[in-house]
């Protein structure tokens, strides 16, 4: 058994490693350091030793596992390299893991690995350790070809976070959104920490408001082409597009249900902007709203049955939830006179939302039970478009300054945000896949 302690609650769960493909158990382990709440797991990792013809450089993978452990917000890093390198080398040396001289450095955990491979395949095995018991945890090897060693990298990491805190990872999700980098807005899609990107749509239109369907493979975005506005569907590996909507007027915002069956979005067919329910090829369109004020921006709760959105029906744009059938809204944002751009939490509790502060654009929560807003930005600059992460922890959203829109991930319990682009072009209308 392993002990996991998140939000200061200790949970006992049965441990296994997978190893090749094969399951193996290992003996009974556990973490013997209980963790309060954000109290955080200190790791060591090492360079991982080589094997092979591997072009894959050992510097190369301890970045991008450093990367997503920091970034998970459940783990801090032994900093000194140079003494982790030492430390490491006196084991290659001796043969052993001296579990003392790793706890010394103030390590709780230990993530061990190799790298081996010929010129078209590799794989990377990572054995992590609990240096207080001095056991294994568990270990896993991950098999592919050189170009996907990222990857293999993100699932280890993914892993990890899994086995020790119960939580689930992100480092194996992606992030899709707007760029103007060719010189048209299209969708592109990248990994969680900025790497991979490339371009989705190839419309030679205007293609914005992407949002992911369940499974992370389709996206449904608005195309404006010739001022008609239409939804479609892109697979985000072959490229082939479909259409979901060409009505009258406004097609936007549509989002996705948890189950992928169906959307929500806005249309303007019956001449007001309105929320309106429909199946997911685009058909049986079911209006949920009427009025004569402005709804915009649905979202979906995590279960189905309650949405999100914006109404501008107190005389400025707020945040209201309603029925997934329709019926009465309830209003959910009451301080400022601008709120727009929800989002639900996947677990529930939380909506993310811009609000406009000061003449600035913030990124805050509002929840759901209590009413209760927390802002989770500061300072200059636009923050615009939150969208969760699965773990409901870390947020994507867009900066706009001095003319230049880039993306930053936030952990809404640490506040650090963390750039993903840079360069040429803007970056904006972020959705986190699941």
């Amino acid at each position: 058994m392993i002990r996991r302690f998140y939000a200061g609650i200790m949970i006992s769960l049965p441990l296994s490693i997978l190893l090749g493909g094969v399951s193996v158990a290992y003996a009974q382990v556990h973490i013997s350091v209980s963790k309060a709440f954000g109290e955080k797991v200190i790791v060591a990792v090492p360079l991982f030793d080589v094997d092979g013809g591997t072009i894959v450089a050992p510097e190369d993978v301890r970045d991008v596992l450093l990367f997503d452990l920091s970034n998970s917000g459940y783990f801090s890093l032994v900093a000194n390299t140079e003494f982790v390198d030492e430390t490491e080398t006196e084991d290659r040396v001796s043969g052993r893991i001296n579990f003392q001289e790793w706890a010394a450095l103030g390590a709780e955990v230990l993530v061990k690995g190799k790298i081996e491979g010929t010129l078209s395949e590799m794989s990377i095995e990572a054995t992590v350790y609990d240096l207080a018991q001095g056991k294994p945890i568990f270990g896993r090897r991950y098999s592919g070809r050189h170009g996907e060693w990222r990857a293999a990298v993100h699932r280890i990491s993914d892993d990890i976070v899994k086995q020790l805190t119960g939580e689930e990872g992100v480092a194996q999700t992606r992030i899709a959104f707007v760029s103007n980098v060719t010189g048209a807005k299209e969708i592109y899609v990248m990994d969680y920490d900025g790497e991979n990107r490339r371009r989705v749509t190839r419309d030679n239109a205007i293609a914005i408001y992407p949002d992911w369907f369940p499974g992370a493979e389709d996206l449904i975005y608005t195309m404006i082409r010739d001022s008609r506005q239409e939804t479609r569907r892109v697979n985000i590996e072959t490229g082939t597009t479909s259409r979901v909507t060409s009505f009258p007027g406004l097609n936007a915002f549509a989002a996705p249900s948890p189950r992928g069956g169906e959307v929500v979005m806005t249309l303007s067919r019956d001449g007001n902007p309105e929320i309106y329910r429909l199946r997911a090829d685009g058909s049986e369109p079911r209006r949920l709203t009427f009025g004569r004020s402005t709804e915009s921006s649905p979202c979906w709760s995590q279960d189905g049955r309650r949405i999100a959105y914006v109404s501008d029906r107190s005389g400025a744009p707020q945040t209201y939830t309603m029925s997934a059938t329709g019926g009465s809204p309830q209003r959910l944002t009451y301080q400022g006179r601008y709120n727009t751009s929800p989002d639900w939490s996947p677990k529930g509790d939380l909506v993310a939302f811009t609000a406009k502060i000061d003449g600035v654009f913030q990124i805050c929560t509002v929840d759901v039970g209590s009413k209760e807003i927390v802002r989770l930005t500061a300072g200059p600059g636009d923050k615009e478009d939150p969208s969760w992460a699965r773990n409901g922890r870390h947020i994507v959203y867009s900066v706009t300054s001095g003319g230049k829109s880039d993306l930053y991930m936030l952990d809404i319990y640490e506040l650090e945000p963390v750039r993903l682009t840079s360069g040429a072009g803007d970056y904006l209308s972020p959705a986190w896949s699941d």
